[in-house]
C-alpha cells in the first residue's frame, strides 16, 4: 500500500530505496555555530573530536557520534564502569555534555539538576571538579499544575568551547512560586559567572504585545548557539495551566545587554517544549509549537514548525491543514524536536524532519517550509486513540544502505515490519528522489521510560549502532537491521524520560538522578 508524506506543500508517495546523507559533525568557534566535533579519515584511521557541546552532539540535532573503536564486534563486549563515580546532588532531566579540553586541559562531563546546580565531573574518576548553583529553585511553580519539584534547570545547556563558556537556563523561585527565569553564562574553568550575566528573560524587550509571565512558563528545551546567538525556548508545565505562550529568545552572546530579543506564539498554550530543543542548518533555528489551549478561530501559531532567525524573528513556517483537530486532540507538534538532515541526490537535498505526537512524519524543504501543508500526511509511523504515540528526541545517521531517522514511540499501532506494538525504537529509511521517499526499516523494543536514541559509527558511515536506555539498561542494536548487539551490563537508576546518552572516547555515558553512568571497552 502506498502512503503519502508532505514535502513543503507537495504531497508525495512513499516507497522504498537507499541513499546517503551528510550528517557529519561540524566545528566550533567563538561566536560561531557550535558543533560537537569534526572528523577526518587519514592513513591512520579516523580522528574524531570528542567534545559534546550541545544536545545530540550537533546543531542539526542528529545525535550521530563518531566513535572509531565502537565496531559492532567490540561494542558487544562493553562493560559497566563501576569505578566511574560521577555522583552529584539533585534530579537530572537533561542529557550530559562533555568538554575534551576542560579545566586544566582535562576532560570533564557536565551535569545539571533541578535544584539549579551545575557540575563539572572528571572524565575518568567522575570526581567533582567544580559545582556552581545559579540560585534558589522554585519549590512550587505558582500555578495549578506541573509535576517537577523543585523546578530549576531542566534543559540541556550548550557550550562555546572557544569562549570557554557554558550557557544554562533555569527557574529561580521560592517555596510557592517561580519568581523569574534566568539565563547564565559560566566559565568552564571554575563555574564562575561571566560579566553581563545572568539575564532575566522577562526584561527582554520584544516590541510585541505579549508579556512573558514567569510562573506558567517552563524551560525544558535544550539550548542552541548559532552564529553567536544563544536561543532559549519556553513552553508550559504539564497540564497546560495558566496563560502562557511559546517563546524563543535570542541573545547575542557578544553583547547580551543590548542585542537581544524574542518571538512569542500568538495563541495561549502554543508552547515550545521538546527536550531535544531546536535544530539548525546554520541560519537560526527550527522550533516546533504545541496546541492552543485557550480560544478558537483562525490559526495563530499552534502546531507549527517554524524558523527563527537573529534575535527572535519568524522567517518561515509550516503547519498541517489539520492543525485545529490536532489542537483539540492535544496532538501537538512540539512533543518532538525538529531534525535537520542532508540527502544528496534528493530534491530538496536539505530536509527538516518534523514528527508530531499523533505519529505523523513530515519531510520539509529547509529552504521553503511551505506554509499551510495542504494535506495531512498519510504516512503514519505510530498512532493510538489518544494521539499520544510519540514524545522523544530523534537522531539520524547514514550507512551504505541509506539515511536513517530513528526515534522512540510510546504507544500505538506500529508500522513495524515485525508487527510490534507499544514502546519501540523505530528506524525510518529516507532515500533520494524527487521528492525523497521513506519506509520503516526496523523496530526494537524499549522499556519505560521513553528515552531518545543516538547513533555511533566508526567513521561517519560504517559500523552503525543505535544506542538507547531501556529501563535503566543500555541497549545497542545494528543500525541497518535493528538486531541486538549489546544489552545489560550494570544498571543506571533514575534515568528520566526524553533524555539521551552520549558517545565519548568509545564510551556510552548516560545521566540519571544523582549520577552519570558509563559503559566502555574492557
Amino acid at each position: 500500500m502506498k502512503r503519502q508524506v508532505v514535502l513543503g506543500t507537495l504531497v508525495v508517495a512513499i516507497g522504498c530505496g537507499g541513499g546517503g546523507a551528510s550528517t557529519g559533525q561540524g566545528g566550533n568557534g567563538s561566536g560561531g555555530t557550535t558543533g560537537g566535533g569534526g572528523s577526518a579519515v587519514g592513513g591512520t584511521g579516523v580522528v574524531a573530536i570528542q567534545s559534546v557541546l550541545e544536545r545530540n552532539k550537533n546543531p542539526s540535532r542528529d545525535g550521530h557520534f563518531i566513535q572509531p573503536g565502537l565496531t559492532k564486534a567490540a561494542a558487544a563486549g562493553l562493560t559497566f564502569q563501576s569505578s566511574f563515580a560521577a555522583d552529584f546532588s539533585g534530579n537530572m532531566w537533561a542529557s550530559p555534555l562533555y568538554l575534551e579540553n576542560g579545566p586544566g586541559g582535562q576532560g570533564v562531563f557536565f551535569a545539571v539538576t533541578t535544584n539549579n546546580n551545575v557540575y563539572a565531573l572528571h572524565e575518568t574518576t567522575g570526581a567533582t571538579v567544580w559545582m556552581h548553583n545559579i540560585g534558589a529553585p522554585a519549590m512550587m511553580n505558582g500555578v495549578r499544575c506541573g509535576n517537577i519539584h523543585p523546578l530549576g534547570i531542566l534543559s540541556t545547556p550548550v557550550i562555546d568551547a572557544a569562549a570557554r563558556t557554558i550557557y544554562v537556563a533555569g527557574a529561580i523561585g521560592n517555596d510557592t512560586t517561580i519568581l523569574r527565569h534566568e539565563v547564565h553564562a559560566l566559565s568552564v574553568e571554575d563555574g564562575s559567572s561571566k560579566s553581563g550575566w545572568p539575564i532575566d528573560v522577562s526584561t527582554i524587550q520584544t516590541g510585541g504585545s505579549i508579556t512573558f509571565m514567569a510562573p506558567p512558563a517552563n524551560q525544558r528545551s535544550a539550548l542552541s548557539l548559532v552564529n553567536g546567538i544563544l536561543y532559549v525556548a519556553y513552553g508550559g508545565h504539564v497540564g497546560d495551566c495558566g496563560t502562557y505562550h511559546g517563546w524563543v529568545f535570542g541573545i547575542n552572546t557578544a553583547n547580551p545587554a543590548s542585542m537581544r530579543g524574542g518571538w512569542a506564539t500568538g495563541g495561549v498554550g502554543e508552547g515550545i517544549w521538546p527536550a531535544g530543543g531546536m535544530a539548525s542548518d546554520g541560519n537560526g533555528v527550527f522550533a516546533t509549537t504545541g496546541n492552543r489551549t485557550q480560544g478558537s478561530g483562525a490559526h495563530q501559531d499552534s502546531e507549527e514548525l517554524v524558523r527563527i532567525t537573529g534575535t527572535g524573528s519568524r522567517a518561515d513556517v509550516f503547519f498541517p491543514t489539520t492543525w485545529s483537530t490536532m489542537d483539540s486532540d492535544d496532538a501537538d507538534f512540539s512533543s518532538v524536536n525538529p531534525l535537520f538532515v542532508q540527502l544528496p541526490g534528493a530534491t530538496p537535498s536539505n530536509i527538516v524532519v518534523g514528527i508530531a505526537k499523533d505519529g505523523h512524519m513530515y519531510l520539509l524543504d529547509a529552504a521553503n517550509l511551505g506554509g499551510m501543508g495542504g494535506q495531512k500526511v498519510d504516512y503514519v509511523v505510530a498512532q493510538d486513540s489518544q494521539n499520544m504515540a510519540i514524545h522523544t528526541a530523534p537522531a539520524a545517521y547514514r550507512t551504505a544502505e541509506g539515511l536513517y531517522v530513528v526515534f522512540s514511540t510510546t504507544t500505538g499501532a506500529m508500522k513495524c515490519p515485525n508487527g510490534a506494538n507499544g514502546r519501540q525504537v523505530m528506524a525510518v529509511k529516507i532515500a533520494p528522489g524527487n521528492p525523497p521517499v521513506a519506509t520503516v526499516a526496523w523496530c526494537a523494543a524499549m522499556s519505560s521510560p521513553t528515552t531518545g536514541p543516538i547513533a555511533t559509527t566508526t567513521d561517519g558511515t560504517n559500523e552503525a549502532i543505535v544506542w538507547f536506555m531501556s529501563g535503566g539498561a543500555l541497549r545497542g542494536v545494528d543500525g541497518d537491521s535493528g538486531a541486538p548487539i549489546f544489552s545489560g551490563g550494570g544498571s543506571c537508576t533514575g534515568v528520566r524520560q526524553w533524555t539521551s546518552p552520549i558517545g565519548v572516547k568509545n564510551r556510552i555515558v548516560a545521566g540519571g538522578d544523582g549520577h552519570l553512568c558509563s559503559w566502555g571497552l574492557p
